[in-house]
This record gives C-alpha cells, structure tokens and sequence, in this order.
C-alpha cells in the first residue's frame, strides 16, 4: 500500500502544475496545530490512524538476531532483582532507554542478546548476581516520507522521531541550488478522510527571511516535492 501511495504520488505530480489539478491547495498559515486544515462541515474528522495506509504496525518478535530500534517496546527482567523489572519500557528516538542504577543505556542496533550482555556488565558491582533476561515486546514499524523534485538523492525516508521540511531535503542530499525552486515548495499529505491535500511552502522565508513556522512539521506518508525554477 505504501509504494502504491509513493508511485501513484511521483505519477501525479509529473509535468508539475498538472499535478496540482483537483487538488485542495493550502498555505502553511491556514493548517491548525494537527497539521491539518480547519475540518469542513462534510468532513468525518477521524483520526489518521483510522486513513487506510496510515496505521502504525505492532509485531511481536522472537527472533534473537533481530536488530533494536526506536520505538520497539522492551521488557527487561532480572531474575533476582524483580524490583528493577521495567515494563513497556520504549527505545526513545536517540536509541537510549533508562534504567535504574545505571541510568542511560544505548538499546538501538543491539540484538536482545547482546543488550542483555551489556546490562549485566553495567550491572557488575551494582547487584550480586546481575542475571538479566531482554524481551522485544513488539515493533513499531517505521513512518515513512518520501523526497522528489529537486533534490540530490530522492526517494523513500523513514521518519525517526519529529521531522521537518528542511530535514527531509537535507537527508535527501539537499536542494539543487540552480534550479530548485524553495519558494514553491509542495507537501503532499491527505486528510483526516483520507483525500490528499497540497500545502504550499515559503522555504525561501524560512532560510532567508527568518519564518521558521514554514518549515513545517512532517506527519506520516508525506510527500515533499522541490519544483525546477524556470528563472
């Protein structure tokens, strides 16, 4: 459903202002603090999670070589030491979880196995016999975005944590500095009924002129396109 949304998308806005046709377009000073516009009287408002494509996956794992990443939820159990259990304990999006005792702990790009290793380490000298046992609870499957136009590597971006409009150029490689258009910048995303929308976006205030509340905030399955400056 995902790549069908990015190909459907990247065939729509082919030939640029075609693209736009039949399409409700609005400026960043109309979306309310949801990244939405105002909802219209025929409009059911149901939450995203409720747009089919949108809903976030939760997946139960057992596999011992399967990799940690933000947002994974974790049980971590000491066999001796049931006190210091920690349940639902979520990787945050710097990777790090926090323990009692030893405080932060990078969780991200470890299996269970070896975070298990690390903690018994840490726990060393903290506890007597540190016999630790790492549970992957579930996973939450990544958000996507996607870049297009004129950017230097575009394609297909997950979303860790909060992201920008300028932050998904930049991990797009940047703008082509002689022909993107930053004044005219198209974020894609559909509404609480699931019908796209296309916001306008002043990049060009925001870099030169100092109005940050362009750079706008992602919200899942965004499509970000830079258009070609024909000046």
């Amino acid at each position: 459903m995902r790549i069908a949304i990015f190909v459907v998308t990247f065939m729509l806005l082919q030939g640029c202002n075609l693209g736009w046709k039949g399409m409700k377009t609005v400026d960043v000073s109309s979306l309310e603090s949801n990244g939405y516009p105002a909802l219209s009287s025929n409009t059911t408002g149901r939450p995203l999670s409720s747009v089919e494509g949108q809903e976030p996956e939760n997946i139960s794992v057992n596999d011992e070589h399967y990799i940690i990443h933000s947002g994974d939820e974790l049980s971590i159990k000491f066999f001796f030491n049931p006190e210091l259990n920690e349940e639902n304990l979520i990787v945050r999006p710097d990777g790090y979880i926090s323990l009692q005792l030893v405080h932060e702990v990078k969780a991200a790009n470890l299996t269970p196995l070896q975070l298990k290793q690390l903690l018994e380490k840490k726990y060393v000298g903290q506890l007597k016999n540190p016999e630790i046992a790492v549970i992957v609870r579930s996973v939450r499957a990544p958000y996507r975005i996607y870049v297009d136009g004129q950017v230097r590597t575009p394609g297909e971006y997950e979303i860790v944590g909060s992201l920008s409009v300028l932050q998904a150029i930049a991990r797009a490689g940047g703008m082509m500095q002689d022909t993107a258009k930053t004044s005219d910048v198209k974020v894609i995303r559909r509404d609480q009924d699931g019908q796209a929308f296309v916001i306008n976006v002043d990049l060009d205030s925001a870099l030169n002129g100092g109005d940050l509340s362009q750079d706008i905030r992602l919200l899942p399955y965004d499509f970000v396109y830079v258009p070609r400056s024909f000046w």
